[in-house]
């Protein structure tokens, strides 16, 4: 594990790619070694990687972390898993997770995990519950009013929201 890029790449630039040449040269041996490397690199302040992204050209996975929207610290460990890169995996293996960690009934710590859109639809009949509009859980969720109207149509759907009484049944 190289933890993180910048430590290891002192030389050069690090939004110039020649300065990644030697680090893919030696990644690609390892490669060849059957060995897996895991690198880990910092966003920087837009939230995109810094430097070049050269550097994920011979890279087969590409995972970056994020903060779910409306995230506490009270919550501990809890973020979205984005595959940016996915060689060797597609479709529902590569969508977007909900990730975190928490203690179970008897003390001991596990990671649970569910797709991302099923973690939003949850939130949206959560915000729902409490008597929120469609306007305001966008608002407070930071998506779409589509996107909103899309979690409270398959509820609907599926017989977890009733529109007419404006309650789960």
């Amino acid at each position: 594990m190289v933890d993180n890029i910048s430590t290891l790449v002192r030389n050069g630039r690090e939004n110039e790619t020649e300065s990644w040449v030697p680090i893919q040269a030696w990644a690609l041996k390892q490669r060849v070694k059957r060995k897996t490397i895991l690198f880990i690199h910092h966003a920087g302040k837009g939230g995109d990687q810094r430097g070049s992204s050269k550097r994920e050209d011979v890279l087969d996975t590409v995972i970056a972390l994020k903060r779910p929207t409306g995230y506490s610290p009270e919550e501990g460990a809890r973020f979205e898993v984005h595959f940016t890169k996915s060689r060797g995996f597609h479709g529902e293996d590569a969508e977007p997770i909900d990730l975190s960690l928490s203690t179970d009934e008897l003390g001991r710590l596990q990671w649970t995990s569910k797709s991302l859109q099923q973690s939003t639809y949850e939130r949206v009949l959560e915000y729902l519950r409490e008597g929120l509009s469609q306007s305001q859980i966008a608002t407070l969720m930071e998506i779409t009013k589509q996107a909103v109207h899309k979690h409270v149509k398959r509820a609907k759907e599926v017989g977890e929201w009733c529109e007419s009484t404006k309650s789960f049944p």
